[in-house]
């Protein structure tokens, strides 16, 4: 979806004739900067209510700081994130993107940008404010009336597969979703339950302890980590908070007016299907067309893709199961970097990918090692590549 030519284009233009003031004095000493999109315009926000997040609305967040004190204690560097409500209009996160890119111009092209969701916010991101978010109803549209906080979606996840083929799934929030074969975490504002199957393997619940505990440390360590084991902690055995607290979620009755027209069972092993035949997901690199589609240019199982098939002309998504990764080259066209993050959006949309992915945005000669790591090195001249 490029944005250049665009209506939203358009009217951020027209909002901001003069340039952007906001962005004067933005990242020129070490500390926090939060600006809200009102209406095709940026504009600031108050330094009390950081922290505090409108679900209806777009932000846009700074943080600048010295990367190496002791080597150059004047060197700056930046980290750009774009935060999304959950009732965030289009046009609102399509302004947003827009003008971190003039941000990220401002800044000379250095910074790292990052989309932030909420209730999936990067442990980066979770770590400014040390009081925790607070997510308020409505939003600049609303005026404002409403500014209760809001709970956290309750989510059940599944783990399935063994070493080598783990594979994370969102799954509909019912017992008769679940299985005795694979481990399931219940996600939730106040605690992370993870449920062992009977017949679960060790791949899958270290996988699972070690994906729960770093949704606690996103979150600030807030939420309670529970472990739960079929057969030793049913809900047959009233009394204790937690195991009660996973089954309030997951019912075993399906009711109607009150009255109970069904049982809802956990499946068995069997019918969850073998563990071997788990595909692992694949991490496929896409081309950004001018016109808003995707063309895949590497996809292969054996290998990562090379370095050099990212060319300084384009705009790249790499999906690598767990994150999205954007990369930005130095002669990509403006329209281009600026439907960046909006296409990423799409892209989670189109190919039915968990929508809490992280997102993250590199600027070409500015990649850090955790990008990097994805890339094998260059192809051999001559070599026709791999297009899946």
């Amino acid at each position: 979806m490029a944005l250049f030519g665009s209506d939203i284009e358009k009217k951020v233009k027209a909002a901001a004739a003069d340039g952007e003031p906001q962005w004067d004095g933005a990242g020129l000493k070490p500390g926090l900067q939060i600006w809200r999109i009102e209406q095709f315009k940026v504009k600031q926000w108050a330094k009390s209510k950081y922290g505090q997040f409108h679900k209806g609305d777009s932000y846009i967040i700074l943080n600048t700081y010295v990367k190496d004190p002791a080597v150059n204690p004047d060197k700056l560097a930046w980290d750009i994130h774009f935060w999304i409500g959950a009732e965030s209009t289009q046009d609102e996160y399509g302004t947003a993107a827009y003008k971190t890119v003039e941000l990220d111009d401002k800044l000379g092209g250095e910074p790292v940008q990052h989309r932030e969701v909420q209730e999936a916010e990067s442990a980066l991101f979770l770590g400014y404010f040390k009081s925790g978010l607070t997510y308020l109803s409505g939003g600049v549209e609303s005026g404002f009336r409403h500014v209760e906080a809001d709970e956290r979606e309750v989510r059940l996840l599944q783990v399935k597969g063994r070493a080598g083929n783990i594979l994370l799934t969102e799954v509909t929030l019912s017992r008769s979703y679940m299985n005795s074969g694979d481990v399931f975490i219940l996600d939730s504002e106040a605690a992370i339950v993870q449920w062992n199957g009977n017949s679960a393997n060790a791949h899958e619940k270290t996988h699972a302890a070690s994906f729960c505990q770093s949704m606690k440390t996103e979150r600030g360590g807030k939420p309670k980590l529970i472990t739960l084991n079929e057969g030793v902690d049913d809900e047959d055995k009233p009394g204790e908070p937690a195991k009660e607290f996973l089954w309030k979620h997951l019912p075993g009755e399906r009711k109607f007016l009150g009255i109970k027209y069904a049982d809802i069972t956990i499946k068995t092993a069997e019918r969850g299907g073998d563990d071997d035949n788990v595909a692992a997901f694949v991490p496929t690199l896409y081309l950004l067309k001018p016109s808003g589609g995707l063309k895949r240019v590497w996809r292969q199982k054996s290998k990562p893709p090379p370095i050099s098939k990212l060319q300084g002309g384009g705009i790249y998504l790499l999906d690598t199961g767990f994150e999205i990764d954007l990369w930005i080259g130095k002669k990509a066209s403006t329209s281009l970097k600026a439907s960046a993050f909006p296409f990423a959006q799409q892209y989670l949309k189109r190919y039915r990918r968990p929508p809490i992915l992280p997102v993250h945005r590199y600027n070409e000669g500015h990649e850090p090692s955790e990008f990097k790591k994805h890339f094998g090195p260059a192809e051999e001249p001559g070599c026709c590549g791999c297009f899946g």
